[in-house]
Order: C-alpha cells, then structure tokens, then sequence
C-alpha cells in the first residue's frame, strides 16, 4: 500500500511496547472532518517530543464498479508540532499520486493554539510530476507555529490491490490509530497484524465485509544502527483470501502461492511459433549449441541478453490535458510495463534489440528453455522490510525476480545488467522465496512452486582486503603504496559505481576508498583491475592499486613523530553510545576483512608505543568458535643497516547475521574494537641528528 504524505513514511518500525492498548472493532464514530476543530492539549508525558500524531486514520473501501473492482482510500491525520524541529518537519505536505489514481478530494489545514484554523487554498496546491511519470501535490502549510495542529484528508480512486501493507509505527508516537477495511460480501479478505499490531476477522454488514482495527498510545521508536528498521515494523497486511466472481454463484477464485506460480507460467513460459524461431536463431548468434556444457550455457545467455539488449524503464504518455489540484489528479506518465508489455513479442525485442523489464525476463525464460537449462523462475522480497512468511500469501511483499539452478544450487539476477550470476542483490539473499518449477516435458500438473532460501555467499567469498608499505622521506611524510581487493558482495556496490560514472567521477570513488589521501595531489596514481562484470563469474577481485605521498598520516612531535597508522584501514563504524538497545543487529551478509600493514622505519628510528597495536574482541557460539571477531597484532623485525620494519596483521570477521537486543553489547565490543584501531597513532622516536628541539607533550598519545 503506497503512502500519502511526506510525514507517513516516518510510519516504519518496530515491535509494539506492552504499554500500547489495542482495541479491536470498537472505532469511535466522529466526524470526519470538523467544522469546529479543537485544539488538543498535549500529553505531558510527550513534552520533550518534536511532534506526535494525534489521529492517523486509514481506510480501503474495495467497490464493484462494472467489471472492475476499484479501492476507495481515505488517509486522515492529524500531527502536532512541539518545537522548532517539528515546525520544520512537518510544514510541506508531499502527496505522491499513481498511475491511473483519481483524487477527488483533498483538504488541508493549519490549526493554531488560540483555537484559529488557516485553510489551505487552492493557490497553496502546487501538481508536480517526477523523473518517473507520477504526479505529487505539494502543499505548503504557511503559519505553523509551536502547538499547532496540522490536518489533512485526502481520498483517492484507483484500480483494487488486493494484496498490501501499511506501517503504523515511527519515530513519533502515535495517540489515536484507526485502519478499516470494507468489501463486498463475496470477497474473501484477511488481515495480519506484525509486532505487536492486531490480527482482526471481518464480520458481515450491510452485505459488505468489515475489518475494523483501533489501536492508542502507540511509542515511538527510533533508529538504531546496523538494523534493519522497517522490518520490525508495527503493521498491517492484507490480502485477498478467494473471491466469487460478481456473485456467489459463478468460479470460485484462490490467491495461494500455486496461483503466483500458475501466474509465472501464463506471463513468461508461454510463447508462440515465431517467438520460438527467434528465440532459437538469437541462441544461435550468442554460440549456445546443443553440445555445450549447461553452465557455459547460463554464461552465454545472461552475459548476450545483458550486452545486446538494452532494458529501458520508464516511457512518458501524456494525453495533453492540463493537470491542476482543482480537478481530479491523473497520473499520465506511466511506468511502461503496464503499457508495453503487450507490444513486446520475443521476436520484436530481438529485432529492435530492446525490451521492458518483464521482456527480458521473458526472453531469458525462453532462452533457457530452448537450450535445455534447468532452471526456475522466482520472486523474492527485500529482507530489509519483509522477511517471507509462508503461512500468510502476500504478493505485494515479492518485487524482485530471480532465477534459480537446481543443478549448481546458485542464482541470477535477470533485471540489473551490470550483475552476473551467482551475484544478487544483498537485500534479497537469507530471505525466502516463491519460484515456478515447470517440469522438463513442460506440462504442467499439481503443484507448480516451491519455496527457497535464497542463500548468501559464505563469508570467505566476501572479502575486504588492504596491503599497504609504508616508507617515510626526511622530512618524515609517509609514502605508501596500497592495494584494495574486493570480492563477493563488497565488490558489488563498488563495482557498479565505477562502471556507471565518468573518468573524472570514478577518480572521486577512489579518493573516497583511499580516506587519507585527502590533500589534491596526495594520490601519485592509481589503476583498476577487473572491474568488468565478467569478474562474477569467477569471483575476481576488483582490486585498486595506487601510490599515495601524504603529509596527513604524520606530524611533528618535537623529535618525535607521530603516524596515524590506524587511518589507512580507512573509517569504522563506531558504536560508543551507552543507550538501551531496543532493534536486533541485521547484517546484510556474512563477510571478512584481512589488512597486512607493512611499516618500514627510517634507520635508527624506534616505536615506542606498539602496544597500541593490539587489539582484540570475539563472540563465540556454543562450540567455542568465533561468529564474530577483531584480531590486530604486529611483529617486529629489527635491520640496523636498513631500519626495523613493523608487519601489522588485522582480521576481522562477520560470519553470524543476526543478534538479539541482549547480546548487543558482545557485537558492540567488536565493532568498537575495529573504531579503536581505526584511532591508532603510532609515537616513532627519529634516530637523533644532533638538532634539539622542545618536547612537546601531545594528549592525543596513548599508552594503552
């Protein structure tokens, strides 16, 4: 379920205290929007809070209409601003408006804290539309002052979802939550409510179904770092059990998880004569033969479809009508699957070398089919916000397509052109899915889906590496020469980066990543290896080489020096705040990082404080093995004749994804450890020259 307005999408997370007092079907009647509003005084319990929601009300209304069932939505809220902070928070209203919505109504108000109310006019609407064809209605609220109320209603029309979510927790508590559902008696809904939100039945009235949920005193909960917010999100989902088509007598109509599978089938499996002699002449071009292995057949398929056909997003349709806020909104440019789908046969997206998402997905289906590659088509969700519960069918959770290959147990990623198999995209692995499994013959009986982990690299493949050497000139400013490696899913992000942006910008990405070559003209050179997509494949590592002369790492402590050895691993995540921990830690995936810092010191010179090198921190499982860890140590080696060198070793590894709020502090210690590293100064005695200089105690040196 999209939401509405700039402020809603602050609705996103996390468990519901037992403070919290649910009511079920017991909504208040009151007036929808007052002609006489009151100005509500504001808890004391809240009077450190920015701002807190007085009503967040939300209702879908599903009517028959003709041969289509349409979703009547109302959103009404009511936010109360307490301070500076929450004036700027919430004085713009941005109201985002779909394809093929109708916005009958919207209404906006200021009300003031002696009781005025300020209208929102017309003339305060302002209809933009974005890069992506979809309209906003901006609204400025002019006059918001501490305590004053901000009011908004808006009801939309468009074509029915009949599956969805809707977030009703955030970072601001929430006073008064109502959510009702209404249909007509011969449609089927169900709701599920997620931590902490209730799970209501609908109950028949008036020849309509009616889910009705009210929920008061809802906390706030803020962010916390290296968790995944929105998955622990107080909501609601709902969806389409089974309906009877216009009246109780006609075909009985199921949304399970075998009806997505038989919706894969009827979408992408099934293609006409042409089609297939296209699709068997294009097989020919990209060198796929019946005698070729059936993993250099994946290879040939995904690396020719990515390479020749151009996979394009978004087309504008503009029916020249004049948009404004006085009238009904209509989204007129329009995400073109939902207009060129149809337009796009196999054989006209390999003529014309170009084709929507689900084109290409399409096109791989039936490429893998004609060349006998065992493979299943799947939907998968984003772990960040869902997390696939099997025993509760919502589809609106699934929006990303994989591909699936029993025989090598790995997948692929059909839609991002710059990945290659088994490469998917983080958020989408250690969560589950729904994929089709068609049998060999292609006739389809029983049961067509299976539901798979999609499983993540190990850590070992997911790897962050540095080797740097040190040297210092005369004057005691550092040269090192470094190399950064990235395997798995760290070189993912990276690697994109880099293949999507200019020379000049891919120069920036790569000052970014060598931190402390700060000063233009500190990086002497640098070069890139395996950048290319074909390094998935074989999992090459993107490596960045380069030389960096730096007065930044060093400085002058009277007839000492100090180096800032801890900078070249580049900033750590730091987690020295002492507060409660209420999320659980979520990482993305498993991953190690090994660095090997070579010191090599003038002749005669000495560290005189190596202490400071060692380091370390672990969380170990009921087996007595690491599931997390910090190691750092170093090894002396003296030369008179040349000078000492200094190898420092550091491994970190994170192979457990997941920790509960108790054992935060065990996770905490690992990741501060990697932080103290990245602080690290080394103190180096100069051998003495004869010159004298004032010694000057430096409080940023430490002993321990």
């Amino acid at each position: 379920m999209k939401k509405f307005a700039s402020f809603i999408l602050l609705f996103s997370a996390s468990a519901l205290p037992a403070m919290a007092q649910k009511y079920v079907n017991t909504r208040p009647v009151a007036e929808e929007w007052a002609s006489k509003p009151i100005v509500h005084p504001a808890p004391p319990e809240y009077a450190n809070e920015s701002a807190i929601v007085l009503l967040n009300d939300v209702s879908l209304d599903y009517r028959a209409e003709g041969e289509s069932i349409n979703m009547y939505t109302s959103e009404h809220r009511i936010v109360k601003v307490l301070d500076d902070h929450g004036i700027e928070r919430f004085n713009t209203l941005d109201i985002p408006v779909y394809f093929d919505t109708r916005v009958p109504l919207i209404k906006a108000r200021v009300i003031l804290p002696n009781g005025k109310t300020r209208e929102i006019n017309k003339e305060m609407m302002l209809v933009t539309r974005n890069p992506h064809g979809y309209h906003s209605v901006i609204i400025a609220l002019e006059g918001v002052e501490k305590n004053a109320e901000i009011e908004y209603l808006i009801k939309e029309i468009h074509p029915a979802s009949l599956f969805g979510s809707m977030p009703f927790q955030g970072n601001i508590p929430v006073l008064e939550t109502h959510f009702t559902m209404s249909c007509p008696k011969n449609y089927y809904f169900s709701e599920r409510g997620y931590n902490g939100f209730p799970t209501a039945k609908d109950t028949l009235i008036n020849n309509r179904r009616r889910i009705s949920i009210s929920v008061y005193d809802i906390p706030k909960l803020r962010p916390e770092p290296h968790s995944f917010y929105d998955l622990y999100t107080m909501r609601a989902e709902y969806r389409l059990d089974h309906n009877y088509e216009h009246n109780a007598t006609n075909k009985l109509m199921t949304y399970t998880w075998d009806s997505l599978g038989r919706k894969f089938y009827n979408e992408y499996y099934k293609i006409t004569e042409k089609e297939r002699a296209a699709v068997n002449q294009y097989l020919s071009e990209l060198g796929v033969r019946p005698s070729t292995k059936e993993y250099d057949k994946m290879k040939k398929i995904e690396t020719g479809i990515k390479t020749t056909i151009a996979q394009y997003g978004f087309v504008s349709y503009d029916d020249g009508r004049e948009v404004n806020a006085t009238k009904e909104i209509r989204s007129i440019s329009v995400y073109d699957v939902n207009y060129d789908e149809p337009r796009n046969p196999l054989d006209s997206i390999l003529s014309k070398r170009a084709a929507t998402p689900a084109g290409i997905i399409k096109l791989f289906v039936a490429c893998f089919v004609q060349a006998g590659v065992n493979f299943e088509l799947g939907l998968v969700g984003d772990r960040h916000e869902h997390v696939l519960n099997t025993d509760f069918v919502n589809w609106d959770n699934l929006n990303e397509h994989l591909f699936y290959f029993p025989d090598f147990k790995k997948f692929l990623d059909p839609s991002r052109p710059l990945y290659r198999y088994p490469m998917v995209p983080a958020q989408l692995v250690n969560n589950k899915g729904i994929f089709c499994a068609i049998p060999a013959n292609g006739y389809v009986t029983g049961n067509l889906v299976k539901i798979r982990k999609i499983t993540s690299l190990p850590a070992a493949a997911n790897q962050s590496n540095i080797a740097a050497a040190v040297s210092f000139d005369k004057d005691m400013n550092a040269q090192v020469d470094i190399s950064y490696s990235f395997t798995g899913y760290p070189s993912s992000d990276l690697r994109t980066q880099l293949l999507t942006t200019t020379k000049e910008r891919q120069k920036d990405l790569v000052k970014n990543i060598i931190s402390f070559g700060k000063k233009e003209g500190d990086i002497q050179k640098y070069t890139i290896t395996n950048e290319t997509p074909d390094s998935y494949y074989g999992n090459k590592p993107l490596e960045i080489t380069a030389t960096v002369n730096t007065t930044e790492l060093t400085e002058d402590a009277g007839k000492n020096t100090i180096f800032k050895v801890g900078e070249i691993i580049g900033h750590q995540t730091e987690l020295y705040n002492e507060e409660e921990r209420v999320l659980p830690v979520d990482l993305d995936y498993a991953q190690t990082y090994n660095r090997t810092i070579t010191v090599n010191l003038p002749v005669g010179a000495k560290i005189l404080n190596p202490e400071v090198l060692r380091k370390h921190a672990e969380y170990v499982n009921r087996d007595i093995e690491p599931v997390i860890s910090f190691n750092s140590d170093y090894k002396l080696i003296p030369d008179k004749k040349k000078g000492d060198k200094l190898v420092i070793k550091i491994s970190e590894s994170y192979v457990q994804l997941h920790f509960s709020p108790e054992y935060y502090s065990r996770y905490r210690e690992v990741v501060n450890a990697a932080a103290d590293f990245n602080n690290a100064s080394l103190l180096i005695a100069r051998k003495d020259t004869g010159k004298k200089k004032a010694m000057k105690p430096d409080p940023r040196i430490s002993k321990k």
